[in-house]
């Protein structure tokens, strides 16, 4: 899952046409609670354009041949969304496509694959709320479709340039072995995030801990199954803004 994609941009005219970026060193590429490079420390890239009508974005992470992903060494997500206000709460639509590279298996099918998001942002004071919704059709590098629900919320603490980050989601999706367990290593499962942030512009520090209810014992058997990366861990990050 793209969870950094779905970010929730100003919807002010004034911000068309702009542009950020940034690059990102982190001890484990997480996603939807499971380890997308084999549980080895992952360097990314991003950047995105805001058109005004809509926005792209590009993100390259190391997977570092991960087994997940048929021992592919780059992930790149590339992304165009729109931020929709409706009053108090902001929609986000999006359509993802993830896109690897030096994967050794799978070559005759390929690895790449796309997906469906729809968002919904609330901030009150400090606090912000946000349910995230991800599909992806029917696939055979996936091995079906697969869906991922997640709930998240952040808060800043007053005077401090810390913020303090809580999500939790749900996989489930319908397919056969051996593709379907790439996301889905022992099918339907249950993920959470406890984190906190300490930013100092250009500079942010992260420190999240992450896990879900996936049973290594039971994962399907897979090549591309990689139960240990739903095991519970601490992650460290720290990024770099442009």
């Amino acid at each position: 899952m793209l969870v950094a994609s779905v970010g929730f941009a100003a919807t002010d005219p004034a911000r068309a046409q702009s542009f950020d970026a940034g690059a990102e060193a982190a001890s484990n590429e997480v996603r939807a609670g499971i380890s997308w490079s084999g549980g080895k420390a992952s360097a990314s890239a991003d950047a995105r354009v805001d058109l005004g009508i809509a926005d792209v974005s590009l993100r390259m992470a190391a997977l570092r041949g991960a087994v997940r992903h048929g021992g592919a060494d780059v992930v790149a997500d590339i992304a165009l969304g729109r931020d929709w206000s409706l009053g108090a709460v902001t929609l986000r639509t999006e359509a993802i496509g993830h896109v690897f590279g030096g994967a050794a298996q799978g070559r005759n099918e390929g690895m790449d694959y796309g997906e469906l998001a729809l968002g919904a942002r609330y901030g009150i004071g400090p606090l912000r709320l946000s349910a995230t919704v991800w599909y992806a059709p029917s696939q055979s590098t996936i091995g079906g479709d697969n869906l991922h629900l997640r709930a998240a919320a952040d808060a800043g603490l007053p005077g401090l340039p810390i913020t303090l980050l809580a999500s939790a989601g749900y996989t489930t999706g319908s397919g056969n072995a051996p593709r379907a367990a790439r996301l889905r290593p022992d099918g339907d499962y249950v993920d959470w995030k406890l984190g906190a942030e300490y930013s100092r512009y250009p500079l942010t520090f992260g420190l999240d801990y992450t896990g879900t209810d996936i049973a290594a014992d039971r994962a399907t058997i897979s090549p591309f199954a990689d139960p240990a990366g739903g095991a519970d861990r601490i992650v460290a990050r720290v990024r770099f803004s442009f």
